[in-house]
């Protein structure tokens, strides 16, 4: 009888330590703004921006990025001053860090200029390999964009990223 108390304990204290790992709480995240500027000269057709970048310093309240269960990408949003600058007809969004290769996150193809230059990218449905990527010691967005003329100045390109977190309780 004493075994069957011990037994049924045991699956207890097992079952509550199982579904208490498994818990997690969504991270209240603030909007990721960045600047990419483009080195100019460009030319027509495909460019390449890059920004580097820590996610620890993106997580909210001295959150460790170890404790990070699921990343998501929820929406990108690209801005481009195109009173100054050519309008880009495409872009493709992609994500990668020293230890991983370089994940394609979105696209946007046949880009419609809007009046402020605002652009929302289309973003992957499958994003696995996001959590894997932002647990290296650093990342880097990539955009490739593609321009229809020449341009020999830099070339400058905002972002708002909005991530949606899961931590580990």
């Amino acid at each position: 009888m004493v075994k069957f108390f011990r037994a049924i304990a045991l699956i207890i204290t097992s079952s509550t330590i199982l579904v208490s790992c498994g818990e997690t709480e969504l991270a209240a995240m603030k909007t990721q703004q960045v600047e990419i500027i483009v080195e100019g000269p460009l030319f027509e057709g495909v460019n390449t921006g890059t920004f580097d970048f820590n996610f620890q310093d993106v997580l909210p309240g001295g959150k460790q990025k170890e404790a990070v269960k699921e990343a998501l990408l929820k929406s990108v949003k690209l801005i481009v001053d195109t009173a100054y600058f050519p309008a880009p007809s495409s872009f493709t969004l992609s994500l990668a860090s020293p230890n991983t290769s370089m994940k394609e996150c979105g696209f946007l193809n046949e880009a419609k200029v809007s009046p402020e230059g605002k652009y929302e990218i289309k973003l992957a449905k499958d994003q696995d390999f996001l959590s894997e990527v932002l647990q290296d010691k650093s990342q880097t967005i990539v955009i490739d964009f593609n321009i229809a003329e020449d341009w020999y100045d830099n070339y400058s390109i905002k972002a708002e990223i909005d991530w949606e977190i899961k931590l580990k309780k």
